[in-house]
C-alpha cells in the first residue's frame, strides 16, 4: 500500500474515532440532563445549550 493512501486511511479512522467519542460524551451529558427535575432543567436549557444539543442531533421530543 502506498504511504500516502495509508496515511489518508489512518487519518480518516482517527477522525471517525473522535466523532464516536464526542457522541458518547454527549449521550452521557444528555442522560444526566434528563434526570434533573423539570424546574432545574428549565434553568439549564437556555438558548445556547439548546443550540449545542441541536448541533449534535438532540432536539425536542427526542
Amino acid at each position: 500500500m502506498k504511504p500516502e493512501l495509508r496515511e489518508k486511511i489512518l487519518d480518516f479512522n482517527r477522525k471517525a474515532k473522535e466523532k464516536s467519542d464526542k457522541a458518547a460524551d454527549m449521550d452521557i451529558l444528555v442522560a444526566a440532563l434528563l434526570e434533573l427535575p423539570p424546574g432545574q432543567l428549565k434553568k439549564v436549557l437556555n438558548e445556547e445549550v439548546l443550540a449545542v444539543l441541536s448541533k449534535y442531533g438532540y432536539g425536542e421530543g427526542e
